[in-house]
């Protein structure tokens, strides 16, 4: 609790505890914040936020559209019942038993309307899933780097995150170095595949592995997959709840920002048990009560009539990735091919250059807007020593029209980078 001092001279009262200790613990967004600001110049290429630059998704935006003014459809410009708009539970449940071949009374279960709740996108159902399963004295355990709203959401709930480090290029997890994180406090296991920043999808002997760890010590599951429609090549997404077991220690979180380019309207769903859900739902019912029921619908629509393909968008972003990744080992990056999701990373160390000091030379000299890997690496403030969490690495966003791509890597091509000091010799 914040303190019960007085305050003299009329003062206010400081704010929480928690909150306080939260801005103490931040030690990027200035970084972030500052370089979203100068993206956003005139002229400047954007490949920094992962927000794309097309139109969302067609058949969406449009039933979403009448439903806002259509007079008949007047109900749904009203709240939805907390767990969602039924239309839209029941094409969220059509299309997950058809793509990944859910059945009753098979190992993969199928997924019903009980099995659904609607959030207000993937990043409400992260934080009601956090408040649902962990408290003071609990360890989450997480991959370091990772999604930068994984650390505070933890802090908040009182828990302790431990970080298992990825190594490059490939950035694949490593369950033997993952299982020694594991201790009598472990409470969840906060998995996330295709992998922001990195883009590894999770092989079947990687979700067997973490399958057997969380059914070995007891543990629930928080899977991210909200870029799950987007993988390249031979790669396929693999659904962690349907391996044996998984199904009732496992919540599931996607986000239809994701998977029809909508991110400006935050719907996304959260999967798992009934008794799971129902833990999530208090805090949902106390935050935003329902996600915005005329976009539910919308989405609904667009769920049952899509093919698959997504127009087009999955099939952008990898042709994207080829195009981009080419031009940045031309000019002597080091860099990993992703398997899946919006983003390339880069190693910037054959450069001779640190990711934020890089991400501001391409700002500078080519208007080219990346992130820096600083964003995604998490410090541990238990940590015996200081680590500098400045890697050299960058995060490109794919979600992009291909002309933006095309832009960007004709500027990148032009660009001279300075000469690498001779190592020191001693």
């Amino acid at each position: 609790m914040a303190s019960n001092a007085v305050i003299q001279n009329g003062g206010i009262p400081p704010l929480s505890d928690m909150i306080q200790a939260e801005f103490d613990f931040d030690k990027t967004s200035t970084i972030w914040k500052e370089l979203l600001v100068l993206a956003r110049q005139p002229g400047v290429c954007n490949l920094g936020q992962g927000c794309p630059d097309y139109n969302g998704h067609q058949v969406a935006r449009e039933a979403a559209v009448q439903a806002m003014l259509d007079p008949d459809k007047s109900a749904l410009n009203q709240y939805s019942m907390p767990a969602g708009l039924k239309s839209l539970q029941d094409a969220v449940c059509a299309y997950y038993n058809n793509v990944y071949g859910l059945r009753e009374g098979q190992a993969k279960r199928a997924i019903t309307p009980e099995n659904v709740l609607i959030t207000v996108g993937a990043t409400e159902g992260l934080y009601n899933s956090m408040k649902a399963l962990v408290g003071p004295g609990d360890e989450v355990i997480l991959f370091n780097p990772g999604f930068p709203f994984y650390l505070p959401m933890i802090r908040l709930m009182g828990a302790t995150p431990v970080f298992v480090e990825l190594d490059g290029p490939d950035f694949a997890p490593d369950l033997e170095k993952f299982e020694k994180a594991i201790t009598p406090k472990t409470r969840v296991l906060l998995l996330n595949s295709p992998h922001n920043p990195c883009g590894h999808c999770y092989t079947k002997e990687e979700i067997e592995g973490f399958a057997r760890l969380a059914l070995k010590y007891n543990l629930f599951v928080l899977s991210d997959e909200v870029y799950e429609n987007t993988t390249f090549g031979d790669a396929k997404h693999l659904r962690l709840a349907d391996e044996e077991g998984m199904f009732e220690r496992t919540i599931t979180l996607c986000s239809a920002s994701k998977l029809f380019s909508l991110t400006g309207w935050r719907v996304g769903w959260a999967l798992s048990t009934p008794e799971l859900l129902k833990g999530l739902n208090v805090s949902h019912c106390m935050t935003s009560y329902c996600a915005p029921t005329p976009l539910q619908h919308g989405l609904a629509v667009a769920l049952e009539a899509e093919d698959g393909t997504f127009e087009g968008i999955p099939k952008l972003v990898e042709g994207n990735a080829e195009l981009l990744g080419s031009a940045l080992r031309e000019k002597g990056f080091g860099v990993t091919q992703p398997e899946g999701g919006h983003f390339l990373v880069a190693d910037t160390s054959p450069l001779g250059l640190k990711g934020v000091e890089c991400a501001k030379l391409m700002l500078a000299n080519a208007k080219v807007s990346v992130v820096p890997g600083i964003i995604f690496y998490f410090a541990d403030p238990n940590a015996d020593e200081t680590v500098d969490i400045d890697r050299p690495l960058l995060r490109f966003a794919l979600c992009k029209r291909r002309d933006t791509i095309e832009e960007a890597v004709r500027r990148i091509r032009q660009m001279t980078f300075p000469p690498i000091p001779p190592p020191e010799i001693h």
